[in-house]
């Protein structure tokens, strides 16, 4: 084929490639991928946007010309996938650990996250400290941090913990009796029971007013390659950018996300 023939093939190609998303700039726009598995509300296949902890991420990251590819897995793979950094660039939802501060780039923290036991109403129960939680069965889902004391109770043979690979199996066995109780995030809990459970169902069951713990939650980037760097850089600013222009506060309005744990008076037990 001679240089005539070829010219307008050539010439329509060059003009697509320049209309690009940052092809002026000489960047083409980057895909940021993110492992993340159903907690709503904060995570969920079923919602507008993946929920409101996605929006927020879609949203920081959109503000430096970045789109986010959300791929549904079992989040202790979504760890696993963005530590080797080849399938994934991260995995939101996470609390921050000197171990995963290590491991992988941290951001700045996104929401805040209220852990309490979940248990049956008709087998109430009180605690301050984990020694009150001696005798008692709890379930846990693997991938999670609930806290140095808990694990170090745990670890010791204090606790009695079973564990799971999904939050959901954990509500199952605590229906059918054959665990105590179940530490969540109480938000996330009472939406993942009104999703999956019957109305009677879901009323048998309260969550404790004392915390195991509150803490925000954060992205997690792979320190796999290097470059990641810039996209923690990116997106911790377009968070911040969101927050000063009020769209953060709009966003948790929304979905009906606090901004803050709400007050608990450590009395007894209660549903939102």
């Amino acid at each position: 084929m001679n240089l005539k023939t070829r010219l307008p093939v050539v010439v329509p190609m060059v003009l697509a490639l320049l209309l690009l998303p940052g092809a002026i700039r000489g960047e083409p726009r980057q895909v940021v991928r993110l492992g993340v598995d159903d907690f709503p509300p904060y995570i969920s296949r079923d919602q507008p946007g993946y929920g409101i902890l996605a929006r927020i991420i879609t949203e920081s990251f959109a503000l430096a010309g970045l789109e986010v590819r959300y791929s549904f897995m079992p989040w202790n793979r979504a760890l696993l996938y963005t530590e080797e950094g080849e399938h994934l660039e991260g995995t939101p939802g996470w609390f921050s650990t000197p171990q995963r501060e290590e491991t992988f780039f941290v951001s700045d923290p996104i929401v805040e996250d209220c852990q309490a036991f979940f248990h049956l109403r008709e087998r109430p129960f009180s605690w301050e400290t984990v020694e009150d939680l001696k005798g008692l069965v709890i379930g846990a889902t693997r991938g999670y941090d609930y806290g140095e004391a808990f694990m170090e109770a745990w670890e010791e043979g204090t606790l009695e913990i079973e564990w799971v690979s999904r939050d959901i199996y954990n509500f199952r066995k605590l229906l059918f009796g054959r665990i105590d109780l179940f530490p969540m995030n109480t938000l996330a809990g009472y939406s993942l029971l009104g999703e999956h459970f019957s109305a009677e169902e879901v009323g048998r069951v309260a969550h404790h007013h004392t915390p195991l713990r509150s803490q925000h939650l954060h992205l997690l980037l792979s320190r796999t390659p290097g470059e990641n760097r810039l996209l923690l850089e990116h997106f911790n600013r377009g968070l911040g950018e969101l927050k000063r222009s009020g769209r953060y506060a709009e966003l948790l309005s929304e979905a009906g996300i606090p901004p803050a744990c709400p007050h608990r008076d450590r009395k007894g037990s209660t549903r939102p």
